[in-house]
C-alpha cells in the first residue's frame, strides 16, 4: 500500500469524521473518523524521513496552522477566532515535527545522551500543545514524535502506535477504540512506495472542506 492510497483513506476518514461533527450526525460518522489522525501521524512520519528539508516543511506547516485556524474555528468553536485556544490539527503535527528536527540535530551533537536531552524540547512542546488546546493536545505531540524517530523499526513503531490508539481512546466508546486501531493494520501494509504525488492535497482540503461545511451549514441546517 503507497503513501498515497494510506493518505486517500485518512482524508476520506477525516472528512466523514468532520461532516459528522459539524452537522451533527450519526456516531457512526464519528467513529469512523478515528480511524484518520493515526494515519496522519504515520503520513508525518515519513514526510520527516523523506523530505530534502526540514525547514520547508516545518514552515508549510506553520502557514497552514495559521490559514486554517478561521475555518476551524468557524465551524468547530462557534465562529469565535482565537489563533491561541482550541487550535487546530496543524498547531500540533508542527509542534509534533519540531520536536522531530530538534531531535535531528541532536543526534549529529551527542547520541549518547540523545533521548535525556530529546526530553526537554518534546516536554516543552507538549505544555504548549496543552496550553493552546490544540487538536490532540500534547499527546497528539508525543504520538507524532516517537513514531517518526521510530520510523525505522517497523515493528516497534506500530506496537507505539497501537498503545496510543489505546492511550487516546481508552475512555472513549469501544467502537471508537477499535476504530482508531484499524488505522495499525493499515500502515502495516505500507510498502514504503510514495504512489502518486500529491504533497499539497491534505494542506489544501483541511481548510476548504471546513469552509465549505461551514458554508452548507449556514445556508441549509
Amino acid at each position: 500500500m503507497t503513501a498515497f492510497t494510506i493518505k486517500i483513506i485518512a482524508i476520506i476518514t477525516m472528512i466523514i469524521d468532520h461532516a459528522g461533527a459539524v452537522f451533527m450526525l450519526s456516531i457512526g460518522f464519528r467513529i469512523i473518523g478515528r480511524i484518520a489522525f493515526p494515519l496522519f501521524v504515520y503520513l508525518i512520519a515519513e514526510g520527516c524521513r523523506h523530505t530534502k528539508s526540514m525547514n520547508k516543511y516545518m514552515f508549510r506547516l506553520g502557514i497552514f496552522a495559521l490559514i486554517s485556524e478561521i475555518p476551524f474555528d468557524l465551524a468547530f468553536n462557534d465562529g469565535n477566532i482565537d489563533f491561541f485556544q482550541n487550535t487546530n490539527i496543524f498547531y500540533t503535527l508542527w509542534l509534533g515535527v519540531v520536536c522531530v528536527f530538534i531531535f535531528k540535530i541532536l543526534k549529529d551533537i551527542d547520541k549518547t545522551a540523545l533521548w535525556i536531552l530529546s526530553l526537554i524540547p518534546v516536554t516543552l512542546a507538549m505544555f504548549v500543545a496543552e496550553w493552546i488546546s490544540s487538536d490532540y493536545g500534547g499527546i497528539g505531540v508525543l504520538f507524532i514524535f516517537l513514531t517518526a524517530v521510530l520510523s525505522k523499526h517497523k515493528p516497534i513503531q506500530l506496537g507505539v502506535m497501537a498503545l496510543f490508539c489505546y492511550w487516546i481512546y481508552m475512555d472513549a466508546p469501544l467502537f471508537m477504540l477499535i476504530a482508531s486501531l484499524l488505522a495499525v493494520p493499515i500502515i502495516a501494509c505500507a510498502n514504503g512506495k510514495q504512489g502518486r504525488p500529491v504533497k499539497w492535497l491534505f494542506y489544501y482540503i483541511y481548510p476548504i472542506h471546513l469552509l465549505l461545511f461551514v458554508i452548507i451549514a449556514l445556508i441549509f441546517v
